[in-house]
């Protein structure tokens, strides 16, 4: 393989293009250098976290869990999993952590949002003077800003293999995930095919730059090992929920309290709706919530195995267009707060229509 360099020259000195050709071998060595460059300044932000069985005396004796972190600030506090301290949170199992250096410290749940399977834990105070030297956040990119083929990178401990990286591509975006705690869905989670396995969750996803685009939460397979489905948070919804969490609070979601089904082939035609019209048909709403409270119809039918197709059909939230009901979870989550007012486009009977609602919690908050 070769690689040709075009230097360009500017308007002013017209001087012949400068080629410069790459062997498949220099090529090679340079993604390499790369890749090990990333690995060697991240990986000490990245730890293992282990949790023990105790004795009666409060000290670890057997691990029984694992798990991945990494460093979310300077003063401690590391970012992983709800699902990797779940069981800390009644057995008040001991938590250590490990770095790659081989260096451990205990540390302490602060606080979790079950919604976003993410939690924060923080090395304790009187091991905080011990750790300075491991005090370093990884950087946090802006999730919005990935796209479907952007390299991804993953660092975790899969299988107890600590330390490990893993590469692929980003397979997706804009996906919703269970969270398997909540009703709710996780939003805007980003797929990839890099490696991940048990013992990678709560690790970063890294971008091409070394940058934080996910924290890596679970796996599509039968068997519980990689199938090259994998998903991470956005660390757009992390930036929103960790404040929250290191302050003692629990972190509130706005909702607008309904359900909706996404506009396919077959609904478009049963409820008479043009070809390939993007929206999400309203199927019914909480009472009290907000989009009862604004005036948002639902469909009419009581037996909703066999709709009516006659509810409104949201078409946009505040100028953003809504494709799917997974759109407007990622909206509501990702940019808006309970209390905010937002601008609903809807179409009722054949015409647009502007609704306002006013958001509010989700209940459970």
């Amino acid at each position: 393989m070769i690689l040709f360099t075009i230097l360009g020259c500017d308007n002013q000195n017209w001087e012949p293009n400068l080629i410069t050709e790459l062997s498949s071998d220099e090529i090679t060595n340079s993604l390499e250098k790369h890749y090990r460059d990333i690995f060697n300044s991240t990986s000490k932000s990245v730890v293992q976290i282990n949790i023990f069985s105790q004795d009666s005396k409060g000290i670890p004796i057997t691990k029984i869990g694992s798990g991945s972190g990494f460093m979310w600030d300077n003063h401690g506090h590391i970012l992983t999993n709800y699902h990797v301290i779940e069981n800390t949170l009644t057995s008040q199992s001991p938590i250590v952590i490990r770095t790659i250096d081989n260096d451990e410290f205990p540390a302490k749940v602060i606080g979790w949002d079950s919604y976003s399977d993410l939690a924060i834990i923080k090395i304790t105070e009187n091991s905080i003077n011990d750790a300075i030297n491991v005090l370093n956040p990884l950087e946090l990119h802006d999730s919005d800003l990935i796209n479907t083929g952007d390299i991804t990178i993953a660092i975790g401990n899969p299988f107890d293999q600590e330390f490990t990286m893993t590469s692929g591509i980003v397979s997706a975006i804009g996906r919703s995930l269970d969270s398997t705690f909540t009703p709710y869905k996780i939003p805007s989670v980003i797929q990839t095919d890099a490696a991940i396995n048990p013992g990678n969750s709560g690790g970063p996803l890294l971008n091409k730059e070394g940058q934080v685009i996910g924290i890596n939460t679970q796996i599509k397979s039968s068997s519980r090992q990689n199938s090259g489905v994998s998903f991470a948070v956005p660390i757009n919804l992390a930036k929103r929920v960790v404040p929250s969490i290191i302050a003692g609070d629990k972190h509130e979601y706005s909702y607008l309290g309904m359900n909706a089904l996404n506009l396919d082939y077959g609904t478009r035609i049963r409820a008479d709706i043009e070809e390939n019209f993007k929206g999400v048909l309203i199927l019914n709403v909480q009472e009290n919530g907000p989009a009862k409270k604004s005036g948002i119809r639902v469909d009419s039918s009581i037996n909703r195995n066999v709709l009516n197709f006659d509810g409104d059909v949201i078409t946009k939230i505040n100028n953003y267009t809504i494709n799917s009901f997974e759109d407007l979870i990622s909206y509501l989550a990702l940019y808006t707060d309970p209390g905010d007012m937002v601008e609903i486009e809807l179409v009722r009977n054949y015409e647009y229509m502007i609704m306002e609602v006013d958001l509010k919690a989700r209940p459970g908050n």
